[in-house]
């Protein structure tokens, strides 16, 4: 059986104004982290289509990113080639991880509401482990300004930061995990979080 290799990654969707050009966007650094996992990056572009070519494909998928960047915007493409990838994911089973936007898009794709919150952007702060079932780091970088006020039932609370705001979570039903903070932007990528990547992805 041939290992799957492949990780799809949505991407961001920012506006020029000086050059009025919208542009899909990814850290490269993002991409050297998927590859530190032993995996290939596949890049989703934002583009408004009825069929994906991951779905019309058979391709060889092990897991699919929501990259962070952005605020949910429900008029957006992005939101829509995100709900579509997060449904795409139910369907064949693949798993999940949700980075920073991506881990509020996935709650809020299941009925999660979101708050502003203060303070959480280019930080460094602890994290309270609620689960023996991950080592994970115990500081994490911080880049969002907003929080996960409600989360749905079917999710679990992987960790907290020390004033008590989400910062991972885990779904009961579906291989699905979000992050709140960003790998990618460490100077030198965590192995601790690159192992349970490994492990979700498989």
């Amino acid at each position: 059986m041939i290992k799957k290799s492949l990780i799809l990654i949505s991407m961001r969707d920012d506006y020029f104004s000086k050059i009025n050009e919208k542009r899909d966007c990814i850290d490269q650094r993002l991409n050297q982290w998927v590859v530190k996992l032993g995996l290939t990056p596949m890049l989703v572009p934002n583009l408004k289509t009825k069929n994906f070519f991951f779905e019309k494909n058979n391709l060889d998928i092990a897991g699919i990113i929501i990259s962070g960047g952005n605020d949910i915007n429900k008029k957006s493409i992005r939101y829509q080639v995100e709900k579509k990838l997060l449904k795409y994911s139910i369907k064949k089973k693949i798993p999940v991880l949700g980075i920073c936007h991506g881990m509020q898009m996935m709650s809020h794709f299941e009925g999660g509401t979101l708050v502003k919150i203060k303070n959480h952007v280019r930080k460094i702060h602890k994290i309270i482990n609620n689960s023996n079932l991950y080592d994970l780091p115990k500081k994490v970088n911080s880049y969002h300004n907003y929080s996960i006020k409600k989360l749905p039932k079917n999710f679990n609370i992987i960790c907290t930061c020390n004033k008590g705001s989400i910062e991972a979570i885990s779904h009961n039903r579906y291989k699905w995990m979000g992050w709140m903070w960003h790998p990618e932007r460490e100077k030198k990528f965590d192995k601790k979080l690159i192992n349970i990547a490994k492990k979700l992805f498989n």
